[in-house]
């Protein structure tokens, strides 16, 4: 097993970058702040749930990534 180097320390990040860095996790004017998922409680029947989990294994995306999506999609469409 090799012994790897240990790793060199960044360099401090400019003013300017900071200041992006900072201002990232600000939500933007009018828009709520507190972006925390809140968990829910969802009754599905078997066969339904099979589909679900199907449909998301498809896609490489968990059921509850899947489940969002889709009603964000059809929240959207109206």
């Amino acid at each position: 097993m090799a012994i790897a180097k240990k790793p060199k320390p960044t360099p401090p990040a400019d003013d300017q970058a900071e200041k992006f860095i900072s201002g990232a996790s600000k939500a933007a004017p009018g828009e709520e702040e507190d972006t925390r998922k809140i968990p829910t409680m969802i009754r599905f029947d078997k066969a339904l749930l099979r589909r679900v989990d199907a449909a998301a294994k498809r896609r490489g995306v968990s059921r509850s990534a899947w489940i969002s999506f889709t009603l964000s999609a059809a929240l959207d469409d109206g």
